[in-house]
């Protein structure tokens, strides 16, 4: 069962690592999280919120400097 959930984390992570790459380059800038509302994509790499329906994108938090 632990293998399992170290494949799923592993597979995410691999998935999103521009994103987790870009986080960490920003966090280490002086960037922080702040909440935003609720916003499209801004065409940084981002986690977001996908409606299936509307195929609509959207975030409610963003790496602000």
């Amino acid at each position: 069962m632990l293998a399992i959930i170290a494949l799923f984390g592993g597979l995410f992570y691999y998935e999103n690592l521009e994103f987790f790459d870009t986080s960490r380059e920003q966090r280490s800038q002086g960037y922080e999280w702040e909440y935003v509302g609720r916003n499209n994509t801004s065409g940084v790499p981002a986690l977001p919120i996908i409606f299936e329906k509307t195929n609509e994108e959207i975030i409610y938090y963003k790496l602000k400097n």
